[in-house]
């Protein structure tokens, strides 16, 4: 199961949403080089290298897996996973803060697991259309259904809020700030609000799987909308697009 992980293609466009200029916090995005592995019960979580080219493919060549995503096609061979990984490495590094997953076994199961490429996860766009962080995640299909995307997200999400922060000025879209509580704490210019800082996430409506993992880790749907579908295989069809968004610790 997947959120969107890929732009669309130039046919079919995102609805523009109507934005608000607001104050907030973002996180510093270190480099590849300086994100350490995070390891969890059954994963490892690292950053991408471009030797993974091989494994990402053999992830990105499963329609079940990219049907999910917004171009909807597999990789047709090993160089167009490279060209996915290149999206990832430095210098592109420091505007996203996406990993390869690997899976490390069950030890109450005894598998037998060698450190395999089963997703590739994280925040592919720290600034998306939506103007908050997005996140996103692709699981090869025969690890769905352990709660491996849930275990991600848990320690990714923890990850992402332990980053150090800074205040910004940010233009988001006006129904996320409505969800975050539109009015609170505005400052002295009453021109600017200020909001506790997103992540958002968007997945296409039928996709019960992703919808289960994003409730379970705590991210709330806010919106959704109807377009062209921008999949290569469901052209003149309208797909229906829902978007969640998880608020910071505490806020």
């Amino acid at each position: 199961m997947a959120s969107p992980n890929l732009p669309g293609p130039p046919h079919a466009p995102p609805p523009a949403p109507s934005k608000i200029k607001v104050k907030t916090t973002s996180p510093i995005v270190p480099p590849n080089a300086d994100r350490a592995p995070i390891r969890t019960e059954r994963l490892l979580i690292r950053p991408f290298d471009a030797s993974d080219a091989e494994a990402v493919y053999q992830l990105r060549k499963q329609p079940e897996v990219m049907v999910w995503t917004l171009v909807g096609v597999v990789d047709k061979d090993v160089n167009e996973s490279r060209a996915f990984i290149e999206r990832f490495l430095p210098p592109k590094d420091l505007n996203t803060f996406n990993f390869v997953v690997e899976y490390l076994g069950d030890a109450s199961k005894s598998d037998d697991a060698d450190g395999v490429v089963i997703g590739a996860a994280g925040c592919h766009k720290v600034h998306s259309d939506s103007g908050w962080p997005e996140v996103g995640y692709l699981f090869r299909k025969e690890y769905w259904g352990k709660g491996l995307a849930t275990e991600f997200l848990r320690a990714f999400t923890k990850a992402w809020w332990a980053l150090p922060r800074r205040e910004i000025e940010l233009e988001v879209d006006a129904a996320s700030v409505d969800e975050l509580g539109r009015g609170k704490d505005e400052v002295n210019d009453g021109d600017v609000i200020r909001v506790p800082e997103a992540l958002m996430a968007m997945i296409e409506a039928s996709n019960g799987g992703s919808r289960k993992v994003l409730e379970k880790t705590g991210f709330k749907e806010y919106k959704s909308w109807t377009e062209p579908d921008s999949r290569a295989h469901y052209i003149n069809r309208q797909a229906t697009l829902v978007a969640f968004l998880l608020r910071a610790p505490d806020s």
